[in-house]
């Protein structure tokens, strides 16, 4: 371990006991002055980071880490007023610091062991995190289903790793890639439950739908760092000699990829359909994974963070953004300027990958999603009510990032993590994905008996079941809570 990590631990250590002191003067929020040595320790991670691009070491785990400490340090700024007179913001200081500390210790780790030891500490900080959200039966759902299934990947992460050890008789994390087949199969599908899990995606799902139920401030923690942990984690053991855990990962990815966006278009509240979009991207991110793109999954993981912690934080004026819409008068779109739009992009960006000569890469395939969706947002701009010279400027922007991504941002991805796996899924699987998906889109646009069919399995995805009254017929039931989640008594 490098002196900045044990410079960046120590001072999210003290973080972590700034949030105990007391505030004798009252004039801020109780456990507040733990911003201080977080913004501390995550001067130390930037310097990591740049110290690791220039010195051509391990770039991808420095990286994470300045990521969490400091969306981590935004969102506390932002708690510091959200929760100023809530008697839990101690809790939310403190073990949002504890969750940091251990996040940090598992993407920088050179051991399996404080590597699992990090991935646990920061699980079990996260579902403190979410029983602090209030006493509800929402979020005592949130909590029950947040420990049984994260422990669950914790267990199985554990499991792998002392498979590793009694195997190889070495913790060091170029130890799996000589485990022999049995073992290493073994190893291969326990760390892709122990991903799955931590990603909320299919079928340890139930847990991050539940957590619409927590405070502001944990669910931007909890969707913009705690979930993305997944990508790291497989790169970690990418080099293990085996088949299953890519098949495993690819297939639970997909699944979440496709369920998730059909459900975010069936709920009607913000936080709802942020957690649901959440489980869609990091559906992307495993089968980005599991096609062995890795550098491309951590590009993602930084921009889904930043995107989606600006989004949680900002969901607050989501209400009143929707009634300032209401006011304006909408425009009549046009087909043919959304026709001419997504053409455009489309026709742009199959220049741009040719150009490129990245059509041979293996996970060039997954440039159609990328693609797909700025061919949406060009649609979009173009049947809008905007002025021409507004469209033409919008719609050439996003044609202009279309080709950056293939241009720049897709080899530089590559470059970031050159770490080959030892076994991926084939490129066909993400085509399948692609048609699978926009299969659905279509399905969600038209009326019908296997449209509500659709209806009703994206609306059920990931909730818990109604509950079962327990009293007779003829007495009334009292519900203690949303029928959603309540109970009778």
């Amino acid at each position: 371990m490098s002196m900045l990590v044990l410079l960046s631990t120590a001072a999210l250590l003290a973080a972590v006991a700034a949030a105990a002191l007391p505030d004798a003067a009252r004039r801020r929020t109780p456990a507040s002055l733990a911003i201080w040595p977080l913004a501390l320790a995550t001067f130390l991670a930037a310097v990591g980071a740049m110290t690791a691009a220039v010195g051509g070491g391990d770039l991808a785990g420095p990286l994470v880490a300045f990521l969490v400490v400091a969306l981590t340090v935004v969102v506390q700024l932002y708690a510091e007023r959200n929760l100023r007179g809530d008697p839990r913001s101690r809790l939310f200081f403190g073990f949002s610091s504890l969750a940091a500390l251990g996040s940090v210790a598992s993407v920088t780790a050179g051991d399996l062991r404080l590597l699992a030891a990090g991935w646990t500490l920061a699980t079990i900080s996260t579902v403190v995190l979410i029983r602090a959200g209030g006493d509800g039966p929402q979020t005592r759902v949130a909590t029950r289903r947040s420990a049984a299934l994260l422990l669950l990947g914790d267990a199985a992460l554990w499991a792998a790793v002392i498979t590793v050890i009694t195997t190889t008789g070495s913790a060091s994390l170029s130890a799996p890639a000589t485990l022999s087949p049995v073992p290493a199969t073994a190893v291969s599908v326990l760390v892709a439950i122990a991903a799955i899990a931590r990603a909320g995606s299919f079928p340890l799902h139930g847990w991050l739908p539940t957590t619409a139920a927590t405070t502001t401030p944990v669910s931007a923690l909890l969707h913009a760092g705690f979930v993305n942990a997944g990508a790291i984690l497989l790169l970690r053991f990418a080099p293990v000699p085996a088949e299953a855990g890519p098949w495993v990962v690819g297939v639970a990815g997909g699944a979440t990829m496709l369920l998730a966006s059909l459900a975010m278009l069936t709920r009607p509240d913000v936080k709802g359909r942020l957690v649901q979009s959440t489980a869609a991207q990091m559906g992307f991110m495993l089968v980005a994974c599991s096609l062995g793109a890795f550098g491309l999954a951590l590009v993602h993981v930084f921009g889904h963070a930043l995107y989606k912690a600006s989004l949680f934080l900002g969901a607050g004026s989501a209400v009143e953004r929707a009634l300032a819409a209401r006011t304006t008068d909408a425009a009549h779109p046009s087909r043919r300027g959304g026709i001419l739009g997504a053409g455009v992009v489309v026709a742009v960006g199959i220049a741009a990958v040719a150009a490129g000569g990245i059509l041979s890469h293996a996970a060039a395939i997954l440039l159609l999603f990328p693609l797909a969706t700025a061919a949406v947002a060009g649609a979009r701009i173009g049947g809008s009510g905007a002025t021409t010279a507004a469209r033409t400027g919008l719609v050439a922007a996003v044609a202009a990032a279309v080709a950056g991504y293939a241009l720049v941002v897709f080899p530089a991805a590559e470059a970031l993590v050159p770490t080959a796996a030892a076994a991926t899924l084939p490129p066909v699987v993400a085509v399948v994905l692609f048609l699978a998906g926009a299969g659905l889109a279509v399905v969600a646009r038209t009326s019908g008996r296997f449209a509500d069919r659709m209806f009703a399995v994206g609306f059920a995805w990931g909730r818990p079941a109604l509950p079962t009254p327990s009293v007779r017929p003829s007495t009334p039931a009292v519900l203690t809570g949303p029928l959603e989640y309540g109970s009778t008594r």
